[in-house]
């Protein structure tokens, strides 16, 4: 998508972090059109427990999961008002063309996507990637409040240690932009560097010129 800079995705874990405010503040005064994803932190919390108290299948759990991500947005809103929040991908490309930073609603889009597996195996994550994928953004930023390996690893082994959901490196073949994980206590990493994860052979060894390389901006 023209304009738009990337897609920073903010883990719900991140809701009593200290520095949170502070990566609102990077990403909305940064100048260029980032658009936010949220997780579902405690909101999603709590349909975890509903589900195991109330037995509903994993259908309903994910739609309710995509809600918690709603709310948690609501939220970040009201931490960073300078963020636009948006739904759908006309309203993203009009912002992109204008420069403004984004923070993504996403039962819009992806609420009755019934393409999209219905289990807890995607979480935020993945779905940031499934907008990545489709808004062709250059850039996908995932920041994590759990401690980060060090390089180098791959997606498959980051998804083994539960930092990312095991659907992401399966998805993430689909994806010709760069990928990196950002420590939640280094919000000057949106600027570049953080973690770098490997990239599954066929992607990595691709000579498509399509391919958005980390650090390197066509």
């Amino acid at each position: 998508m023209p304009g738009l800079c990337g897609i920073v995705k903010l883990g719900g874990s991140l809701a009593r972090h200290p520095k949170l405010s502070t990566w609102l503040a990077a990403i909305a005064g940064d100048g260029r059109a980032w658009l936010v994803v949220p997780g579902g932190g405690p909101f999603a919390d709590a349909v975890r427990t509903l589900q195991a108290a109330l037995g509903f299948d994993d259908r309903v759990a994910h739609a309710a999961a995509i809600l918690s991500m709603q709310q948690y947005a609501l939220f970040l809103a009201a931490r960073e008002r300078r963020l636009m929040p948006v739904e759908r991908p006309a309203e993203i490309a009009a912002a992109a063309a204008s420069g403004r930073a984004m923070l993504w609603l996403p039962w819009a889009m992806v609420g009755r996507d019934g393409s999209i597996e219905a289990s807890w195996r995607v979480s935020a994550d993945s779905l940031a990637l499934i907008l990545a994928i489709r808004l062709a953004a250059p850039e996908l930023v995932l920041v994590k409040a759990a401690a980060l390996p060090a390089p180098p690893v791959t997606l498959a082994e980051l998804a083994a240690r539960g930092i990312l959901d095991p659907a992401f490196p399966e998805l993430a073949s689909g994806y010709r932009g760069c990928i990196r994980l950002a420590r939640a206590e280094a919000p000057q990493t949106l600027a570049g560097g953080g973690l770098i994860p490997t990239r599954e052979p066929l992607l990595a060894a691709s000579g498509d010129p399509t391919l958005h390389r980390c650090g390197v901006r066509e």
